[in-house]
């Protein structure tokens, strides 16, 4: 196996990537010959960079009977390649003052580092040669898949939320991938062999199926041309047919009772929605973030205050709705009902869905409607003091099959959102053949 290190020391010292001056930030988007997208937001605040490459391909293109494939091959890929011993680069990174680390979604698969600006050399090399010559073998498939296993079992089946939370997103996907487990289904991880993983890797793992997005202390044209050297001359492939996750648009209410050991009663709803990609109207995306916030954004909120404050029915409410997806997605309630007052899990589900309804009858104010987008959109200001989450946004947005060149205009979308839209939008998407519900409950235990 070839060693790296002076490679990395010759690349430090050939790649001077340190900012002359400071000056505002500015972003740049290139193609690479090879298809690969190059995108670099240069700041220069701060002496570090934030490199981050996604792999259009998740656990939404797996096959059925191969759930936890993309996650798998995430894994492997830190297990060496023609210039990396298994687990080297982490340590070349730590090394050099840097981090790196990996995750897999639905529709996609991210690894990221950050390194000192004079070391973005090393971490293309390292990102380019995983790429291209990943070394995937049974033996270390064996032990690798011990490793998921007991991941799963710790993040999934020994966590009563996560378990309860698994097969209700399993039975809101009727007629789409979205809703096996990106980890894997147990069975399917025992039958997993390293001729898949090979196979996942040399359908996806193409320069014209990636994007590169660099943050930080850099320079443009600096960055192109390291791009260029490292990841130019791998070759683009044909790739295979990726589809979009869609859902039937009104599958009928569904419903789910489990019990779990050391599980606090809990009520989990999902609505199956459209994302900003899957959208049929621009106002859509925008209108349902808007809702989610003004129904359990913060304390004022309308659940919060009647069901939590006033009631005194649950003594924690939330709700979750990601736009920013290629697929279709759920718009969740989740509550941890207070039993003494509320007596069943079925009282507190109808009481939140007649709260919604009174967002159907009438439209809200417009004074809560402008508090819940200030509050969006100052998080979404201080989400851009952080170069990471700059960078995440940015691959984020790519691989749903947007831009973020668009940013802006979906914002003046969201700004000219009006309380109308927020009572349509209710009436059309929390409908009762759009739910799902799950009713979590404690395991009863059989007494002596």
């Amino acid at each position: 196996m070839k060693r790296l290190i002076a490679g990395l020391v010759l690349g430090i010292a050939l790649q001077p990537l340190l900012a002359c001056a400071t000056r505002a930030p500015s972003t740049h988007e290139f193609i690479l010959d090879n298809g690969l997208k190059l995108i670099v937001h240069q700041d220069n605040r701060a002496s570090l960079v934030h490199t981050h490459l996604w792999y259009r391909s998740g656990s939404n293109q797996e096959e059925p009977g191969k759930s936890g494939l993309a996650h798998a091959v995430e894994h492997m890929q830190f297990n060496g390649s023609s210039k990396l011993c298994p687990g080297e680069s982490d340590q070349i990174l730590q090394h050099l003052g840097g981090s790196e680390n990996a995750t897999t979604e639905h529709d996609a698969t991210l690894y990221f580092q950050t390194t000192p600006p004079h070391a973005l050399a090393v971490s293309f090399e390292m990102l380019a040669d995983q790429m291209s010559t990943s070394h995937l073998t049974q033996a270390q498939w064996m032990g690798e898949r011990e490793v998921i296993k007991s991941e799963r079992s710790e993040v999934v089946d020994n966590n009563p939320v996560q378990r309860a939370r698994e097969l209700l997103h399993r039975l809101a996907h009727p007629a789409s991938p979205q809703g096996s487990p990106i980890i894997g289904w147990l069975h399917d991880l025992e039958r997993l062999h390293i001729d898949d993983l090979k196979r996942w890797y040399q359908q996806w793992y193409a320069p014209n199926n990636a994007i590169l997005v660099v943050a930080g202390d850099v320079q443009a044209e600096q960055v192109k041309a390291l791009a260029d050297r490292y990841f130019g001359p791998i070759p683009r492939r044909a790739l295979p047919v990726r589809t979009v996750a869609r859902e039937l648009a009104a599958p009928g209410e569904r419903s789910i009772t489990q019990y779990i050991a050391h599980q606090p009663a809990m009520l989990y709803m999902a609505f199956n929605v459209p994302s900003q990609n899957t959208q049929t109207a621009p106002h859509i995306a925008p209108a349902l973030e808007l809702l989610s916030e003004m129904l359990a954004g913060g304390d004022s909120s309308l659940l919060k205050s009647q069901l939590w404050r006033s009631e005194g029915l649950v003594t924690a409410i939330t709700t979750h709705y990601n736009a920013i997806s290629r697929g279709d997605e759920l718009f969740n309630i989740s509550a941890m009902p207070d039993m003494e007052k509320a007596k069943s899990l079925e009282a507190v589900k109808e009481r939140i869905i007649g709260i919604i309804d009174t967002l159907k009858k009438n439209p809200p104010a417009l004074e809560d409607l402008e508090r819940a987008r200030t509050r969006i959109i100052a998080r979404r200001v201080f989400d851009r003091d952080e170069l990471f989450n700059q960078a995440s946004r940015m691959g984020e947005l790519e691989v749903a099959g947007l831009s973020w060149q668009d940013e802006q205009a979906r914002l003046d979308v969201f700004k000219s959102i009006t309380p109308q839209d927020i009572q349509h939008t209710a009436q059309t998407f929390l409908s009762r053949d759009r739910l799902t519900t799950s009713y979590a409950l404690p395991e009863e235990v059989p007494h002596d």
